[in-house]
């Protein structure tokens, strides 16, 4: 009988001594990773200067993680952009922030997650004698895009210094900022409102051709100097930020690497630019690229300066921001 009860005992030790052996393995078996998220993200690009600030992201398209497929499209005009929008195409765009603003108030679900380009507008002229709104008196300044929010601004600013725009000046529009250029360039056009990438098309063409105003400088005369004027944005599709955060925090930070990038290599930049229809001339992209204004900031931080801009579009031309201020929903919360 006792050996009986030995035998058991040690049966029971043996057992045990598996048992933990096999516990042990299976602690020791590493855990399979779960399969990563496979995520789409498609970036709408409008041409022009607010191109040029993902120009580097576009050439590089950096990784923003596992399973994340990044695509993106540059897109000929405004409208065929918004379109996009509308229909919930893409997650993230650059757009003018009036526009931002008027899609938000319609109920589409972006809200603006950076800015990219504080201003491109310039006064130029063939008479070196304009320096000032005074010099302007009188004169006939061709302009682009009537009533859209750059006219609305230059009018601002003309009102600002004294001038009525209805009666101390006279505003000849042109169908295109590409046909003004050429018309200033071929001198028959005096003086012009133009926007890059066109100033730096017609001092390249035409040495005559001098910038009389830098229409950025005289916003922050009348904002202030820690008020720019915050003329194009980056939109997020606010459903995919809700869902993807991280991955939205990674295209931003990539973002303003990309901007600051640009800023500081202007010459490869415009390298660049030779080999994607971003819509700016490449021989002068470079000389083009420090008067764009490019700068990256924040939702949060540059709410004061949206909101000014948009105050002043609001009380001159309340369409163009979609009829009302927009409420602080609209500034994405990092």
């Amino acid at each position: 009988m006792k050996r009986f009860i030995f035998a058991l005992m040690i049966l029971s030790l043996l057992l045990a001594a598996v048992g933990c052996s096999t516990a042990k393995h299976a602690q020791e078996q590493p855990v399979p990773p779960s399969p990563a998220e496979n995520v789409t993200l498609d970036v709408g690009v409008l041409r022009g200067p607010s191109g040029i600030s993902m120009i580097k992201m576009i050439s590089d398209n950096p990784v923003l993680g596992e399973g994340v497929q990044v695509n993106y499209s540059i897109e000929q005009s405004p409208d065929v952009l918004n379109a996009k929008l509308l229909s919930g195409e893409i997650e993230l765009a650059t757009i003018p922030t009036n526009t931002a603003a008027t899609l938000y108030n319609k109920g589409v679900p972006y809200q603006l997650a950076s800015m990219n380009t504080w201003g491109v507008m310039y006064v130029v002229s063939n008479d070196q004698a304009i320096t000032s709104w005074a010099d302007l008196k009188g004169q006939t300044i061709g302009a682009v895009a009537k009533g859209a929010s750059s006219d609305v601004v230059f009018k601002y600013l003309l009102s600002k210094n004294g001038l009525d725009p209805d009666k101390d000046v006279t505003l000849n529009y042109n169908p295109s900022p590409v046909e003004l250029a050429q018309l200033v360039i071929a001198g028959k056009v005096a003086v012009a409102a133009l926007p890059e990438p066109w100033v730096s098309v017609v001092l390249n063409k035409n040495p005559q051709i001098k910038v009389g105003l830098d229409l950025q400088q005289e916003w922050r005369k009348i904002a202030g100097e820690d008020v720019p004027f915050a003329q194009t944005c980056l939109v997020v599709n606010r459903d995919f930020a809700a869902q993807h955060p991280q991955i939205v925090e990674t295209f931003l930070a990539e973002y303003q690497q990309a901007i600051d990038w640009v800023n500081t290599h202007p010459q490869p930049a415009a390298e660049l630019i030779k080999n994607t229809d971003i819509g700016i001339p490449a021989d002068v992209a470079a000389d083009a690229i420090p008067r764009c204004n490019l700068k990256y900031m924040g939702s949060q931080a540059a709410k004061p300066a949206v909101t000014q801009y948009l105050n002043v579009l609001l009380q001159f031309s309340p369409e163009t921001v979609g009829g009302k201020m927009p409420d602080d929903k609209f500034f994405y919360q990092q």
